[in-house]
């Protein structure tokens, strides 16, 4: 069946009485609903009250136009569950790419307490402040060496006693794997992986604990689609998919390749494919593991006898690969990533690549337009402007706050576009300015100065502020990392 893609797809499948029901118009409703700012369940049972025929063949409809082309897959319980998959498009300025992509730190279970508590409290305490929002690993993938149900086990409980955060449960023996989920009931985490060897068990499993399972091709994508489909006549109907994911110079390629090969496919109807996908950066370690192996049993401490490089390089190796296989992938339709590396120059990357390309590229990145505190400001604090695009807000406030500036700073309304861009388009004016003063009730004859200063970008706007606001203005300097300096040599101003 088609799909919704814009709103008037929907708009004919809405109640007359819309407003009554939800509260909005049937065209923002309809707007709101393709755009995934409202889902379908939570208007379910105000749609339905209507009992009427109707309505029931109506929701159904509106059911199959607004359900997702690649299935969405639920992980993890409570506040932090995290949805994988649900896209409907190969570009992301088609429509938008929804549910960013989760990044699973792993942990293996012969580390002992110490090392695995403090791992887990390493990878729950990873944060990196951006525009306004903290990013953060979003799982941890529990890896069984061992082979033992009984350690296996274990880990889990000892990690789920540390942490609430998501869980993959990485093992192939069904019956470790079994342990695994007993030890994490009701966290409704992922079973990683089922392959054709162990298909049977595996399926089972997923049914009785109600968790959604990984299939594994190990590259062969013909494989993987029959898995699919067996596993769906067994009733399996949670999958993620893992066409694999080599790290090698010569491998990436056809990985990358791959990844793209399913997602066309899905989107162009194959329903054996039409679920999300998992990719295994982490196999750049192993992929390390077996030169360094190569260089112990060598005796040298180098990678073999006739390579020089030391072994400590082989660790900047598979961090780079890593780091480049997953940021690659995260462009091209991975939906989950399961990493090793968890030092700032590995994860920092990761983070901010999964944020920019699940950012809504038709809604700029905005804060809400009012007046700030920074600090404890008083009479005699220096009052500041700027836009409310989130990238410069944060970047002024944060310049600001660790500088210990006292200050009121405005965040005038420009519908989410920087100072230099506001300016030359006329977003921002002094008309828009005094309306954000005048919005937030400033008392400017409460300040001890009555002057506002203006960022260096705008300096333009200087005249047409003073006459418009009747104030003083100063034009401070084009870059914010220079505020604090400037504000002790012209703060406050000279009579």
């Amino acid at each position: 069946m088609r799909k919704a893609k814009s709103p008037l797809d929907v708009y004919m499948y809405l109640p007359p009485d819309s407003e009554k029901l939800f509260g909005k118009s049937k065209m923002a409703m309809a707007s709101d609903l393709v755009s995934r700012k409202v889902r379908l369940p939570e208007i379910k049972e105000a749609f339905l009250s209507q009992n009427t025929p109707e309505s029931e063949r109506d929701f159904k409809t509106l059911e199959a136009l607004l359900r997702p082309t690649i299935s969405e897959i639920q992980i993890g319980a409570g506040e932090r569950t995290v949805t994988i998959g649900g896209d409907d498009v190969m570009f992301r300025h088609t429509l938008s790419f929804y549910n960013k992509t989760p990044i699973a730190v792993d942990v293996w279970d012969t580390m002992t307490d110490a090392a695995l508590l403090e791992r887990v409290e390493k990878i729950q305490s990873f944060r990196k402040f951006y525009v306004g929002r903290f990013l953060h690993p979003d799982m941890i993938a529990v890896r069984s060496v061992s082979n033992d149900p009984e350690t296996f086990g274990n880990c889990v409980r000892t990690i789920l006693k540390k942490c609430d955060l998501p869980l993959i449960l990485c093992t192939k023996n069904p019956t470790v794997m079994r342990a695994g989920l007993l030890a994490a009931a009701g966290q409704h985490p992922l079973i990683y992986a089922c392959d054709v060897r162990n298909r049977t068990e595996m399926a089972e499993l997923a049914l009785e604990f109600d968790a959604p399972l990984v299939v594994c091709s190990n590259g062969n994508l013909d494989e993987l689609k029959s898995l699919s489909a067996a596993l769906q006549e067994d009733g399996v109907t949670k999958l993620v998919l893992n066409p694999g994911a080599g790290c090698g110079d010569d491998e990436i390629g056809q990985t990358f390749l791959n990844f793209i090969r399913i997602r066309k496919a899905a989107l162009d109807g194959d329903q054996d494919l039409a679920y999300p996908l998992i990719a295994l950066p982490i196999a750049s370690w192993e992929r390390m593991k077996s030169k360094c192996n190569s260089a112990i049993h060598a005796g040298q401490n180098v990678v073999s006898k006739t390579d020089s490089v030391p072994i400590e390089d082989t660790f900047a190796e598979a961090a780079y690969f890593e780091t480049m296989t997953a940021a690659s992938l995260v462009v091209r339709y991975a939906d989950i990533l399961i990493i090793h590396g968890l030092l700032p120059y590995e994860m920092l990357p990761l983070l901010h690549v999964t944020e920019m390309i699940y950012t809504d590229p038709r809604t700029p990145a905005s804060v809400e337009p009012k007046m700030y505190k920074i600090g404890n400001p008083t009479a005699e604090s220096p009052v500041l402007f700027t836009t409310n695009f989130a990238l410069t807000f944060y970047t002024v406030e944060s310049d600001l706050s660790s500088s210990n500036v006292d200050c009121y700073l405005l965040s005038a309304n420009t519908g989410g576009l920087g100072v230099e861009a506001a300016v030359a388009g006329g977003q921002l004016t002094a008309g828009v300015i005094k309306a954000g003063f005048d919005h937030a009730e400033f008392d400017w004859d409460a300040t001890a100065c009555k002057t506002l200063i203006l960022p260096g970008l705008a300096a333009r706007l200087q005249n047409d502020i003073e006459k418009e606001m009747d104030i003083s203005t100063l034009v401070g300097p084009m870059d914010s990392g220079r505020l604090s300096k400037w504000l002790e040599e012209n703060w406050p101003p000279k009579k």
